[in-house]
């Protein structure tokens, strides 16, 4: 009569016994997901001096490593050393590295196309605006196709003035000048402009002009003096002609192996601090590069502001690169004047200048 209750204890300390080991063993696979370290590859396709450098990866690596408790290691590789501006998108999708930053129009025949509206000429003047109109335009354009990278919000650089290794006064000076263009948005442009357009990545630029294979290369302020490109091309006209949208982007596979905390970290607060990172660093660097532009090039090259006269002749010939991007838009499927009314209507809006009247 005993037997029944004997076995009757005996199955139930066993129950318990499995219950306290799984338990043992669910707790002892958590603390192990929260120990692991998972390392990030960074790739800053520009040199270790310049303002990405230490405005925004540096800053960012500390910030992430603290923010994640060292859950996150980051590895940052200056000087494209992964690889270069021109193979973002590629390399991250292949998971070469984990994150870079890209710039739209290096990719105009990518899913990142409708970004490169931004670049068209006179389209956004700066960093704080295109954050503010493109956040808003890629919510309505910009959702196909890029599911296979995490993006961040978007940013530009600053407003692009003109290196030339002659002094360009007024548009005539550019006939027949061979012209850097960085993607098919500015070839329309520069052809408006009487210039020959040479494809020419952001790392070529110096060699390029220095070599003669380049005239002039439109480029930021900020970018230029970091990397002296007043030293083969002395002359400086101040156009504030464009900018050049960039998102920070982040290899998909990295994203999804973590853990759903730190992915809702990186989310919500570590990837938006790298946008504006990169935002206020050019928005903060901006001043003292022009002033440092100017003392450059005093005894060597001219630093050259463009009349109100020649100004409005610029705008006028950049209207054939926004025609020839709604014909592209077109092309992909899109309706080309549907976009740019929408982000007209957005500079509107956000009460910033049009690029011209429509």
């Amino acid at each position: 009569m005993e037997v029944f209750p004997m076995k009757k204890v005996l199955l139930l300390t066993l129950f318990f016994v499995c219950i306290l080991l799984n338990g043992c063993s669910q707790q002892t696979s958590n603390e192990s997901a929260s120990d692991e370290v998972y390392v990030m590859d960074i790739n800053n396709w520009q040199p270790s001096t310049h303002h990405y450098a230490y405005n925004a990866w540096e800053p960012w690596k500390k910030m992430v490593e603290e923010k994640t408790n060292g859950r996150v290691k980051v590895n940052i590789y200056h000087g494209s050393a992964l690889g270069k501006s021109s193979s973002v998108y590629q390399d991250i999708k292949g998971g070469l590295y984990d994150v870079s930053l890209l710039v739209t129009n290096y990719f105009y025949d990518t899913p990142f196309f409708p970004y490169t509206i931004g670049s068209l000429p006179f389209a956004l003047q700066g960093p704080v605006e295109a954050n503010k109109v493109l956040s808003k335009f890629e919510d309505r354009f910009a959702d196909k196709g890029l599911d296979n990278v995490i993006l961040m919000p978007p940013t530009s650089t600053d407003a692009y003035d003109l290196f030339s290794t002659t002094p360009i006064h007024t548009m005539e000076d550019l006939q027949n000048k061979k012209m850097r263009m960085s993607g098919k948005g500015e070839n329309a442009f520069i052809q408006s402009l009487g210039g020959t357009p040479v494809s020419i990545t952001s790392e070529g630029i110096y060699e390029g002009l220095e070599k003669g294979m380049i005239d002039t290369a439109f480029y930021t302020p900020i970018g230029g003096e970091a990397v002296r490109y007043y030293e083969p091309a002395p002359y400086i006209t101040q156009m504030s002609v464009l900018v050049n949208p960039l998102i920070p982007v982040m290899n998909k596979n990295f994203y999804d192996q973590l853990p759903p905390d730190l992915q809702k970290l990186f989310t919500e607060e570590l990837n938006p601090a790298l946008s504006e990172m990169f935002t206020k660093s050019y928005v903060t660097e901006l001043a003292a590069s022009n002033e440092q532009l100017e003392k450059a090039v005093e005894k060597r090259g001219e630093y050259i502001k463009l009349s109100t006269e020649e100004d409005i002749k610029y705008r006028e010939a950049g209207k054939g690169a926004w025609e020839l991007w709604i014909e592209d838009a077109n092309k992909r499927g899109f309706d080309g004047d549907e976009m740019v009314e929408a982000f007209f209507e957005i500079l509107r809006e956000e009460d910033y200048p049009l690029p011209f009247e429509n």
